[in-house]
């Protein structure tokens, strides 16, 4: 199976991918606020567990049906292992990484969905992937190396960069066994899947299981289930389903840039021109290797 299409999206497409970008671009921040009360694993499984259900109730009380056995197979298998842990290790990384710096890291993902789509024969290797690659560590090394203590946040963003590397790879899963599947059981599937391995882990770790006591924190769980998990997965799906997979990952490319205005503003994180410069690199990294690779030739 290859895909080959470079067609530029559908307006409709196109304006679930900008959605995607603001909603994607603001839940760093609203995990962070989760986070100040809720233990990392125990806080995905709230959010997780009732985004999942709402999907439910939209396929049972649209008398949707189900994928063939196959597919409903894989993507629960996939949401469970895939999703389960990317989320896993964003909620444990931002735990200490700024929400600044954890965007910057989180939006290596294209140029991991681009390699992983050429192992899958999806897409073409093309040398700017590699060269886009290097510049974007480069760029991450130096942001940083901006941040006060970036010894102690190598743990958190090693979490993030492999979060990000499993996402990737469950983004290929999706779109090579989920093409003709409904958005909504898709997400129905994988982000229960995906709360009972938060779940899970939180059981094990043996997290303290408690609800929000601020109005703060309830505002941010609300806004994660509502609009950064139901709304935004579901347009993700609908991008993903519509265009090729590195594509649809390029919004992870701009998550940086709504996280970090939102971050100075809400979380009172401080943006430093070291930081601005190791981003810039990055960003730059992975346009030259996941959309220049695209569009350059």
């Amino acid at each position: 199976m290859t895909e080959t299409s470079t067609h530029l999206p559908d307006n409709k497409t196109l304006a679930a991918f900008i959605l995607v970008i603001l909603l994607g671009g603001s839940n760093s921040v609203a995990i962070r606020f989760s986070n100040q009360e809720l233990a990392p694993f125990w806080s995905a499984f709230l959010r997780l567990m009732p985004a999942a259900l709402i999907f439910w109730g939209i396929f049972f009380g649209r008398k949707m049906s189900m994928p063939v056995f196959k597919d409903t197979a894989v993507i629960a298998i996939n949401g469970f292992i895939s999703t389960g842990m990317g989320f896993a290790l964003l909620y444990w990384g931002l735990q200490t990484v700024p929400v600044s710096l954890a965007t910057v890291v989180i939006s290596t993902g294209p140029l991991f969905t681009l390699i992983l789509a050429v192992l899958h024969r999806l897409e073409t290797f093309r040398v700017q992937a590699l060269i886009g690659g290097l510049i974007a560590f480069a760029g991450l090394a130096i942001a940083v190396r901006a941040q006060p203590g970036s010894s102690d946040l190598i743990p958190g963003i090693l979490a993030l960069l492999l979060g990000a590397l499993i996402s990737a790879e469950g983004n290929i899963i999706f779109k090579i066994y989920s093409v003709n599947s409904n958005p909504v059981i898709i997400n129905a599937l994988s982000l229960f899947s995906a709360a009972l391995f938060v779940g899970g882990v939180s059981f094990f770790a043996q997290e303290t299981w408690n609800l929000p006591s601020t109005s703060t924190v309830w505002t941010a769980l609300a806004y994660l289930v509502i609009f950064g998990s139901v709304l935004m997965f579901y347009l993700f799906v609908y991008v993903l389903t519509r265009w090729t997979a590195s594509a649809a990952s390029y919004s992870i490319l701009f998550f940086p840039l709504v996280a970090t205005l939102l971050a100075a503003w809400l979380a009172n994180e401080t943006v430093t021109f070291p930081f601005i410069l190791g981003g810039a690199i990055v960003l730059l990294g992975v346009w030259v290797g996941a959309f220049y690779a695209k569009t350059g030739s």
